[in-house]
C-alpha cells in the first residue's frame, strides 16, 4: 500500500502543480517533450472492467500540462529510471482505479460528493476566469520605466544595496558615567579609528563599528545625535535613553553603494516588481470601472454586523484598564533622547 500511495502522491503533485500555477498552459497539446510512438491517441493505456479508463491522448495531455507548469517534473522524469511508467502512469492508474471504485459504490451520487465537486469546479473556473482577465490586460514595462523605478526604490529595496551610506563610527558603550568620562578624556583628541579601538582594547572595553543612518538598528536618539555631527573626525560622548553612556569616534560620512541596475538579474527582478506594482493598481482601477458598468451592489451591512460583533467580543475579553500608567511612564522615559554629555 505504501508503494501505491507513493505513486498517487507524485501524480497528485503533478496535477495540482499544473492546475494551480497562474499562467500555466491549462490544456496544452503537443509538447516538445512528447516522443512519437506507433500508438494513436485513442489507444487505451488502462482498461477497467473492459472499459478504457486512460487513453494515450489523455495521458500525454496531462503529462504535457504538468511539464509546462513545473520544470521539476521534467527533472524527475530525466533523473529517475522508468519514472514515467513507475510513477506517473501508475499514479494515474491508481487514481483512475479509485475513481472506478467510488463510482461503483455510488459515492459520486451522494449529495456531499456533488457539493464538493461543485465547489472545486467553481474554484478552478474562477482561476481560469482570472487568468484570461489578466492576459487581456497586459502591463508593458519599458527600459526607462525600470531605470526610474531603480532610482526611486534603490534606498528602500535591501537587495539593491551593497553598502549603506551614513556616518562611519566606532563606539564603546558604558553603564556608568564615570567610566565613560575617563575613556572619553583618554580618546577625545584621536584622529584615527584604529587608535580609538586600540585604546578601548587597552582599557578592556569592547569597541564596535557601524555605519549609522536612518535605517540603522540603533535607538532613534543615538541616530539623531550621530546624524547631526558636522565635524570629522571627531569624538563624542552621548547619553542614551536607557541611561547608558556612549563614546563614539565619528570617522566621516560615506555614500551608499548599489548593485549595477544593468545586470540581467537586477533588470529581471526590477521589471517584475514594477509590473506587480502596476498590475495591482491597474486591477483596482479596472474593478472599480467594472462595478459601475455592471451595476454591482455590495451588501456591506452583512460585514458591518460581523465586525461589530467581533469588536464587542474583543472588548469583553480585554483585561480591566490599568495599563495607562505604565504606558505613560514608558513614553516619559523614551522622551529623553541621547544628548551630548558635557565633560
Amino acid at each position: 500500500m505504501k508503494f501505491q500511495n507513493k505513486h498517487l502522491a507524485i501524480f497528485a503533485f503533478i496535477i495540482v502543480s499544473a492546475l494551480t500555477i497562474p499562467g500555466c498552459a491549462w490544456w496544452p497539446f503537443g509538447s516538445s517533450n512528447k516522443e512519437t510512438t506507433s500508438f494513436s491517441g485513442s489507444d487505451a493505456l488502462l482498461t477497467i472492467d473492459g472499459v478504457p479508463a486512460l487513453t494515450v491522448q489523455e495521458y500525454e495531455e496531462q503529462l504535457d500540462m504538468a511539464r509546462k507548469a513545473n520544470q521539476q517534473i521534467d527533472m524527475l522524469l530525466q533523473m529517475m529510471p522508468n519514472a514515467e511508467k513507475d510513477f506517473v502512469f501508475r499514479g494515474m492508474a491508481t487514481a483512475k482505479l479509485m475513481k472506478a471504485w467510488a463510482q461503483k459504490q455510488g459515492i459520486d451520487k451522494t449529495e456531499d460528493f456533488k457539493k464538493q465537486r461543485s465547489q472545486l469546479h467553481e474554484a478552478m473556473d474562477l482561476q481560469l476566469y482570472m487568468k484570461h482577465f489578466d492576459e487581456a490586460h497586459p502591463i508593458n514595462i519599458s527600459d526607462s520605466d525600470v531605470a526610474k523605478f531603480y532610482e526611486d526604490k534603490k534606498d528602500s529595496i535591501p537587495a539593491l544595496t551593497l553598502s549603506a551610506g551614513g556616518v562611519e563610527v566606532s563606539f564603546v558603550r558604558f553603564e556608568s558615567k564615570d567610566k565613560a568620562e575617563k575613556f572619553f578624556d583618554k580618546v577625545k583628541g584621536f584622529k584615527k579609528a584604529a587608535a580609538f579601538k586600540a585604546s578601548a582594547e587597552d582599557s578592556k572595553q569592547k569597541a564596535g563599528d557601524s555605519v549609522i543612518n536612518e535605517k540603522s538598528s540603533f535607538s532613534p536618539s543615538i541616530k539623531s545625535a550621530v546624524l547631526s555631527f558636522k565635524k570629522f573626525p571627531s569624538v563624542h560622548m552621548l547619553k542614551a535613553e536607557d541611561n547608558s553612556y556612549w563614546v563614539l569616534f565619528a570617522a566621516g560620512k560615506s555614500e551608499a553603494k548599489y548593485r549595477d541596475p544593468k545586470t540581467p538579474e537586477i533588470q529581471h527582478g526590477l521589471r517584475k516588481m514594477l509590473a506587480d506594482e502596476r498590475k495591482e493598481k491597474q486591477l483596482e482601477e479596472l474593478v472599480d470601472k467594472l462595478k459601475t458598468e455592471m451595476n454591482v451592489v455590495e451588501n456591506n451591512k452583512y460585514f458591518e454586523e460581523k465586525e461589530s460583533k467581533k469588536r464587542a467580543a474583543l472588548q469583553q475579553s480585554e483585561p480591566a484598564a490599568g495599563q495607562s500608567e505604565s504606558d505613560e511612564s514608558d513614553d516619559e522615559e523614551m522622551a529623553h533622547g541621547a544628548m551630548p554629555v558635557k565633560v
